[in-house]
Parts: structure tokens; C-alpha cells; sequence
């Protein structure tokens, strides 16, 4: 009996885990891009400065 609601609370928190680890993974791929944008914004800019 006890040992099901320890599975109930492991199974929660590997639901919470994997929650968290997705939603940290979303935010590095959001990072990435912008950086992504922003320096070929930059290189778009030296281009049209001519250096």
C-alpha cells in the first residue's frame, strides 16, 4: 500500500522533471536563434559599412 504512493510520487516527480527539462531545453534553442539572428544582422551590417 505505502509502496504505491511512493510510485505515485515518483512517477509525479519524473513528470515534473521532464516538464522543466523541456521547457529549459525550449528556452536554449530560443537563445541559440536569437543569437543566430543578431550576428547575421551584424555580419548584414559590416557588409553594408564595407569593412
Amino acid at each position: 500500500m505505502w509502496r504505491d504512493g511512493v510510485e505515485h510520487e515518483l512517477a509525479l516527480i519524473r513528470e515534473n522533471y521532464s516538464m522543466l527539462h523541456a521547457e529549459a531545453d525550449a528556452e536554449r534553442a530560443s537563445a541559440l536563434e536569437w543569437t543566430i539572428v543578431l550576428l547575421i544582422l551584424f555580419e548584414i551590417g559590416m557588409a553594408l559599412l564595407g569593412h
